[in-house]
């Protein structure tokens, strides 16, 4: 079989009992590649990068591929192997202690076997480097893993509950966040993480549903606030630019006159001067 493994003993975890990561790694594709447990002592975590497999847990069966990610729960009674024809390249964590009962119990997931098309692989990429860096001290590691734990299972939170509301979908909830949160650096893969999907992802879906990319749509009610600020303010183009998080006041400028057919200032003076006549 071959992986990455990376395992820790208890005493390299200042606090083992609340949260230890017993191993972490990488498995490559391997068509005999098969682990079973009969009353398992860990969650294990685990992110399909490339494959096709079939987990059987507590009576129930799936068959996670790439994208997907699978929990096996403390005490689950649990067997997992890859496709013969296309096997699992996966990337994986094994942790115990209470912190980790707790969040199962907070997030309800302790029932959650399988999640389909969801886009951790940052994260347990950055998991893994973590615990394959010498760490300054034991409580840096310890704390920096649960932190990243604890925010994998919040996310994994986050695209349930996206997958639960059918009738809200992805796009119309990420053009809400674009609107609530015009003042703050907006990217594309930051939207992608608030909808738990890909950045490829939710350019298809939010193109499909509003006719325009999510950064065409971020870009243009960019442009609709400076106009309203550049009508109602006496902020500076500068300073209208550096709140709306634009590179810079001349890339601002630039594409102002672009959209608009004037610049930001000869936009500030003819709105005045249509006030002024009313």
């Amino acid at each position: 079989m071959q992986e990455k493994l990376i395992s820790f003993l208890p005493d390299q975890f200042p606090n083992a009992a609340m949260f230890f990561v017993e191993l972490t790694g990488i498995t490559y594709p391997d068509p005999k590649y098969h682990v079973e447990r009969e009353n398992s002592d860990i969650y294990c975590l685990e992110y399909v990068m490339e494959g096709k497999g079939t987990v059987h847990v507590n009576g129930l069966t799936f068959y996670p591929e790439k994208g997907d990610v699978y929990l096996l729960p403390v005490g689950s009674r649990h067997s997992y192997h890859s496709s013969f024809k296309n096997p699992w390249q996966k990337i994986w964590m094994n942790v115990r202690g209470s912190l980790c009962d707790q969040l199962f119990t907070s997030y309800q997931l302790a029932n959650i076997y399988h999640i389909k098309n969801c886009p951790l692989l940052p994260l347990f990429q950055k998991f893994v480097l973590l615990c394959d860096t010498p760490q300054p001290d034991r409580w840096v590691l310890e704390s920096q893993c649960a932190v990243l734990f604890h925010q994998i299972l919040a996310e994994i939170r986050n695209h349930l509950a996206f997958a639960s509301q059918p009738s809200v979908s992805a796009a119309s909830l990420v053009k809400e966040y674009i609107d609530q949160h015009l003042y703050e650096p907006l990217s594309v893969a930051r939207l992608a993480e608030q909808a738990c999907l890909s950045s490829s992802q939710l350019t298809r879906v939010f193109k499909k549903e509003y006719g325009q990319t999510p950064y065409d749509y971020l870009l243009g009610r960019k442009l609709e606030t400076a106009c309203l600020l550049l009508r109602n303010t006496s902020l500076s183009v500068k300073e209208i630019s550096y709140r709306l998080h634009f590179s810079d006041e001349h890339y601002f400028s630039n594409l102002f006159r672009k959209k608009r057919g004037c610049s930001p200032g000869q936009y500030r003076l003819s709105s005045h001067s249509a006030n002024w006549l009313l």
